[in-house]
C-alpha cells in the first residue's frame, strides 16, 4: 500500500523520471515533509518501494542510488473513451498548471488518448469525444498578443521546487533595469498565476531577522537564470493565494484604498453596455438615464482599473471621485493633444 511517505518519494522521482538519485537525496526530501521521522525509518520508505517494484536499487552502503522504474509499455496504455476526452482537454486548456511531479507518467496517457481518440472504429460515443475536442475553447479578453517566450526547463525546474517546497536561486532582470546587472534573489515559492500573457510567480525571500518579507511577484521572462536550492527556506502557513489575488489585489498593479466611483455610461445604437451584465462589485448598482445609465460600485483603484477606463473612455465618464476623473481626463487630454499635432 502506497503511503504518504512513499508518495513524496514517487513524486519527487518522477519530476525527473531518467535521473539516478542518491539515497541522501531522497531522505531530505522525505524529512522535508515529516520532520524528525527516524532514519531507519526513512531507509524503509525505499525499501518499501524497491520491493514493490517501484525503484530500482544500485550499489549498497553510502554508495547507494535509485532509479524510478517504468510502470509499463506505453504502447499497452488504452485509457476508456471519457478518460481519453478528460486527458486531452486537461493537456489542452491546463498546460503548466500541473507539476511534471504529478503528471508523471502521464505522458504515456496521453499518447494513448490521442490513440484512442483516433481510432477508425465506428463508436458513437469515439465519434462524440473526437468532435469535443474542437467544441470548446478559452480566450483572454481583448486584442490576442503573443505571449513572451519562456524556456521549458524553466517551467520544470520552478514547478518541481513549487510542489517540493524547495528554495530557488534566481537572477531577475526588472524592465526598467535592462542596463543594470540582474538582480539576486534566494527565495521560496509559493504560487505561481497565469494572468493574460505572463505567467508570475509567487515567492517569498528571508529577511536579515530571519523571517520571510512579504510575498511578491517574479515575471518569468524577466527570469535571467533559476537554480534549485533544495530545502532550505520553510514554507510558512501564514499565505492564502485567493487572498493575495481577491483581497490584497497585488496583480491589479499598485492597488489603492478601495473608494465609491460614479461612472456615465452610454450607450449607442441600441447597442447594451458590457457593464449590465458584468459587474465591478458585488454592490454596484445601475441608474437608467436617457442614453444609457449612471453605475456606482465600490473598487480598488489600480493600473488594471484605470486601464480599464481608458480603454471604455469612448463609452464611459467618470464622474466620482474627482481625483480619479481628473488623472483619467489628463491622461485622455494628453492623448488628444498628441493625435492633435500629428505625427513626427
Amino acid at each position: 500500500m502506497i503511503e504518504p511517505e512513499h508518495q513524496v518519494v514517487l513524486d519527487a522521482m518522477a519530476s525527473h523520471p531518467n535521473r539516478v538519485w542518491r539515497s541522501t537525496e531522497l531522505k531530505k526530501i522525505i524529512w522535508a515533509r515529516f520532520h524528525g521521522l527516524h532514519d531507519r525509518k526513512v531507509r524503509r520508505v525505499l525499501e518499501d518501494l524497491e520491493r514493490m517494484c517501484l525503484l530500482e536499487r544500485e550499489g549498497d552502503g553510502p554508495a547507494t542510488s535509485w532509479r524510478l522504474l517504468a510502470k509499463g509499455p506505453r504502447q499497452a496504455i488504452r485509457p476508456p473513451v471519457d478518460l481519453s476526452l478528460a486527458l486531452l482537454k486537461l493537456r489542452q486548456l491546463a498546460k503548466h498548471h500541473l507539476p511534471n511531479s504529478v503528471i508523471g507518467d502521464f505522458e504515456g496517457y496521453f499518447e494513448g488518448a490521442t490513440r484512442v481518440l483516433h481510432e477508425s472504429t465506428f463508436d458513437t460515443r469515439l465519434e462524440s469525444a473526437r468532435a469535443w475536442m474542437g467544441k470548446t475553447a478559452r480566450l483572454d479578453p481583448g486584442y490576442p498578443l503573443i505571449p513572451p517566450q519562456v524556456q521549458e526547463s524553466m517551467f520544470e525546474t520552478i514547478w518541481a521546487a513549487l510542489y517540493r517546497d524547495e528554495s530557488l536561486y534566481v537572477r531577475y532582470q526588472k524592465a526598467d533595469q535592462d542596463a543594470a546587472e540582474p538582480k539576486e534573489h534566494r527565495v521560496l515559492p509559493y504560487a505561481i498565476v497565469e494572468k493574460g500573457p505572463y505567467w508570475y510567480l509567487v515567492v517569498r525571500g528571508k529577511r536579515s531577522s530571519g523571517k520571510q518579507g512579504e510575498a511578491f511577484l517574479l515575471r518569468f521572462d524577466r527570469i535571467v537564470e533559476v537554480r534549485n536550492l533544495g530545502h532550505d527556506l520553510v514554507r510558512e502557513s501564514d499565505f492564502n493565494l485567493d487572498a493575495f489575488i481577491k483581497k490584497e489585489k497585488v496583480l491589479e498593479w499598485f492597488p489603492e484604498e478601495p473608494e465609491q466611483i460614479v461612472l456615465r455610461v452610454r450607450e449607442t445604437r441600441a447597442v447594451p453596455s458590457q457593464f449590465r451584465s458584468v459587474k465591478l462589485s458585488i454592490d454596484q448598482k445601475i441608474e437608467p438615464e436617457e442614453g444609457g445609465f449612471v453605475l456606482t460600485a465600490t473598487v480598488t483603484p489600480s493600473v488594471a482599473l484605470k486601464n480599464l477606463l481608458l480603454e471604455r473612455s469612448p463609452f464611459i465618464e467618470v464622474l466620482a471621485p474627482q481625483h480619479l476623473r481628473e488623472e483619467i481626463g489628463s491622461l485622455l487630454h494628453a492623448a488628444a493633444q498628441r493625435y492633435a499635432a500629428g505625427p513626427a
